[in-house]
């Protein structure tokens, strides 16, 4: 890969322009947010930061939940040459702290006044800490701290004077430079600073886009936490490569909620996740009654014989797609509407 993240990010956006790149949910509805859009707001963080004196090289975190900001904020960063540090917001202040001290970030952007809240009782022991971005409104309580709205109204007015500066910065990255350290979870020891390149995101994203083929066309609903490498590289990366769209989940309580209201063509998982799926499908059937849970059984046995068909590419037979047509206006089509 001879690309950075940024200029991935900024190819596509010239590419897709006003389809949807972000859907989030507020209001009681999931809105979009367009390729154009983002990059207007990447464009202005960026200035931001490189008003505020962030550096090649720097390290600054994000401590939030799964949203657009997450994003945004990963591609500001990244433009200007410094390195992302994504935290889970599950931390509690000691391990914030343990990390903090190692990675001595410059910023941070944090999401809720809660993050925050952690965030300052522990900045007065991490003094490489110069400024700090909260993304939902709330009330500043330091010299260092900026709202998210401020940061990016400032941006704004700052890209006519440091548009060059900010195309020189991005220009300057190799695909072989750092893009983010990425702190191991610690259930072994003491958690570790991984240092990921460019080429590392992009190469796996590449690799992924020949064994999966995710089109522009495609909706993915993120659910799992951005600070784990694997949704970050599959999860936001893989669908920037895609030009997929990317829907955020309230939560991991919501998922189920949440896909029918997105109707997502791509979802990532871990084992337990599908394994919770399938356990509540089972359940289900076995509450059913008599006679309709021999018609679901049978349906089941249908769909493995044509399964297994389709996984060695052979023709089903006319007499086996005929029970599976039956089948799926009896019993699939149902649990379709609710996947």
């Amino acid at each position: 890969m001879t690309e950075t993240i940024p200029a991935l990010f900024f190819r596509q956006a010239q590419r897709f322009g006003r389809q949807p790149l972000f859907w989030v949910k507020r209001s009681g509805r999931y809105q979009p947010m367009t390729w154009e859009d983002a990059a207007q707001l990447v464009n202005a963080l960026s200035a931001f930061l490189l008003q505020e004196g962030v550096q090649r090289g720097d390290r600054v975190v994000i401590l939030s939940e799964n949203r657009p900001e997450w994003g945004i904020a990963d591609l500001a960063i990244q433009r200007v040459g410094a390195w992302t540090v994504p935290l889970y917001p599950s931390l509690n202040e000691p391990d914030l702290l343990q990390i903090l001290k190692d990675c001595e970030p410059a910023a941070c952007v944090v999401s809720t006044p809660q993050q925050a809240q952690k965030l300052r009782a522990v900045r007065s022991q991490v003094p490489s800490i110069r400024l700090v971005i909260i993304t939902d409104p709330d009330q500043a309580s330091s010299p260092y701290e900026r709202s998210w709205a401020h940061a990016i109204e400032e941006g704004q007015r700052l890209i006519p004077q440091a548009a060059s500066q900010l195309e020189q910065r991005m220009q300057q990255i190799s695909p072989e430079d750092t893009a983010t350290l990425i702190y191991t979870s610690g259930t072994t020891g003491e958690p570790k600073g991984v240092m990921l390149s460019h080429r590392n995101f992009l190469s796996n994203a590449a690799a992924c886009l020949k064994a999966i083929p995710i089109r522009a066309a495609d909706r993915h609903l993120s659910f799992l936490p951005l600070s784990h490498v694997f949704e970050r590289m599959a999860g936001w990366y893989l669908m920037l490569m895609a030009g997929a769209s990317v829907a955020y989940a309230e939560g991991m309580d919501t998922v189920p909620q949440n896909m029918l209201e997105v109707r997502p063509s791509v979802m990532l998982g871990v084992p337990r996740f599908f394994e919770k799926l399938y356990a509540r499908i089972q359940e289900g059937i076995q509450q059913a009654p008599p006679n309709k849970r021999r018609v679901i059984e049978w349906a089941v046995s249908i769909g493995r014989r044509t399964s297994s068909f389709r996984l060695a590419r052979q023709p089903i037979p006319p007499g086996l797609w005929c029970q599976e047509w039956v089948a799926n206006r009896l019993v699939f089509s149902k649990f379709n509407q609710r996947l």
